[in-house]
């Protein structure tokens, strides 16, 4: 629960709001994040939830947006309001709101010699090898590497039974040669077994957290002297990239990383967005074309 008091004149339709979530039972997380958003509101417009209008809603995005609050969580905050106001205190503030646009940031690319450097500073632990490998030579995500299981590895086939957090997501995945001879020397320094997870955690029959996991990415490009901020996403969309640079089409990018419709792939590429489709499709091939001449060995 959240530490700041809700103030007296909105306790009663927070109350509400409190009740709804707890009844749909999301993530402590979510909970958090959807009840400390709707709190910050009532604090900036000070004044009941039952006489707030858009003028309230549009100042306050206009604040956030002055305090250079990202354009993702501006976003989270207008659909907890929305979910606050609309579905627990049935109120149209939102019948005329304006929702600004997303604004899309293309995901930073290692070159290989960046890749080298990372892959050749995690390599003097075994687990961070694998893990760095598994995010670039596999292309898995953070949430899918964390969980992998030695079951999961087939080495006759050379390939990997991904199961994702998102069962569309699920996929097969051959082992690149690299990857193979990575997870070998892992392999003999731990053992294996085949219903254990790769990554154990603190305590018996958990996994590393994601976020241990992404703190030891970033303090390993740190040291291999990256000056980019570096996640498990960045090695995942950097070998997106480099196998786009080597000739491989869209549509195997995107079986390659699991995602369910070419649009999510194609929003990989530095190109802008609602574009006509004619335009856009020129515009994704001068960006393949450029992708080859920078990232091409």
């Amino acid at each position: 629960m959240i530490d700041t008091e809700v103030p007296k004149k909105n306790k009663s339709s927070f109350e509400k709001l409190v009740k709804v979530i707890r009844q749909r039972n999301y993530k402590k997380a979510t909970e958090y994040t959807y009840l400390r958003y709707n709190l910050d509101f009532l604090l900036f417009a000070d004044k009941p939830a039952e006489k707030v209008v858009t003028k309230d809603i549009e100042k306050y995005i206009e604040y956030l947006r002055k305090k250079k609050v990202s354009s993702s969580t501006i976003q989270i905050n207008i659909s907890s309001l929305k979910m606050f106001f609309e579905e627990v205190l049935d109120m149209n503030v939102f019948e005329d709101f304006r929702r600004p646009a997303r604004e899309y940031k293309t995901p930073k690319v290692l070159n290989q010699k960046e890749i080298s450097l990372l892959l050749e500073t995690a390599s003097e632990s075994p687990r961070s090898h694998l893990l760095c490998a598994l995010a670039y030579y596999a292309g898995l995500r953070v949430g899918e590497i964390i969980r992998l299981k030695w079951g999961q590895f087939d080495l006759s086939k050379k390939s990997i039974k991904v199961d994702s957090p998102i069962p569309t997501q699920n996929r097969t995945v051959l082992m690149d040669g690299e990857l193979q001879k990575i997870l070998k020397k892992f392999e003999k320094e731990v053992g294996t077994e085949k219903s254990s997870y790769l990554f154990p955690g603190k305590y018996q029959g958990t996994h590393l957290t994601s976020r241990n996991v992404e703190r030891l990415v970033g303090d390993l490009a740190k040291y291999a002297g990256i000056k980019a901020q570096v996640t498990l996403f960045t090695l995942r969309h950097s070998r997106a990239i480099h196998q786009l640079a080597e000739g491989k089409s869209l549509e195997d990018i995107r079986e390659f990383l699991g995602h369910k419709s070419l649009a999510t792939t194609e929003s990989y590429l530095p190109i802008r967005k609602n574009l006509r489709p004619q335009v856009r499709q020129k515009h994704i091939q001068d960006a393949l074309k450029e992708i080859k001449k920078k990232y091409k060995y």
